[in-house]
């Protein structure tokens, strides 16, 4: 497949030093993907994106935590006005085109459905979707015998 726009970004982030020549490789990893990945934000080395991470949108001081999986398409970002980005958790699966935005926290093994948006936290093991995103199921936690 090719360099995936996770590629550009670690190559960006271990760049830092040079901060042109890492400039210079996010942008060729933008523009290539169609997609922003910036080096500020911080994911786990084993955060996947669908498709390579075409049409990702990841904005600074973003936190993903690891084995989620990011689907093409999809936004992390801030409101406009408000403080804050979005903190996804471990195990979190994104779907196609969805966006979360604002100051919310995504908890862990929670799945966010394709073109929802996500303005409020997610609880962890549960499933939304919807716009504006809505609980459609919860994990039931397991009992213990």
């Amino acid at each position: 497949m090719g360099p995936t726009a996770l590629t550009f970004y670690r190559a960006a982030k271990r760049l830092q030093a040079l901060p042109r020549l890492a400039n210079v490789v996010a942008t060729v990893g933008d523009r290539l993907h169609n997609s922003h990945v910036d080096t500020k934000a911080v994911l786990h080395p084993t955060v996947e994106l669908g498709y390579g991470g075409i049409g990702v949108i990841i904005a600074p001081g973003v936190e993903i935590g690891e084995k989620s999986f990011i689907s093409q398409n999809v936004s992390l970002e801030p409101l406009p006005g408000v403080d804050g980005v979005p903190r996804v958790g471990r195990d979190v699966y994104i779907g196609v085109g969805a966006q979360v935005l604002g100051p919310v926290v995504i908890g862990d093994g929670a799945k966010i459905g394709a073109n929802a948006i996500v303005l409020e936290d997610v609880a962890p093991g549960t499933t939304v979707a919807g716009i504006p995103a809505r609980e459609l199921k919860q994990k039931v936690p397991p009992t213990g015998t």
